[in-house]
């Protein structure tokens, strides 16, 4: 996940992440750490906090998708599929 995580700090810093100061994911990011091995991989780490990361993760994750699938219109699995909503 090395390269989607650059991606990511490479538009935050840009201050291209808009996330409307979601409570939840500001946290997360504020528990980020990021570690870099001898290839100058980086990876995010909770090494220096014991809360959670988890939004940061999903959104490095969700990055790489839209990153992959850009311009592609694959639709969506509820396009075809029946939603019940209550």
């Amino acid at each position: 996940m090395s390269p989607q995580a650059k991606e990511l700090y490479s538009l935050v810093l840009k201050e291209k992440i808009i996330h409307n100061n979601h409570p939840v994911l500001r946290w997360n990011l504020d528990n980020v750490c990021v570690e870099t091995d001898a290839a100058e991989n980086i990876m995010l780490s909770k090494k220096h906090s014991t809360e959670r990361i988890g939004g940061s993760v999903a959104s490095v994750m969700a990055l790489d998708r839209a990153v992959r699938n850009v311009g592609q219109n694959q639709g969506s699995v509820y396009d075809n599929r029946v939603t019940i909503v209550f």
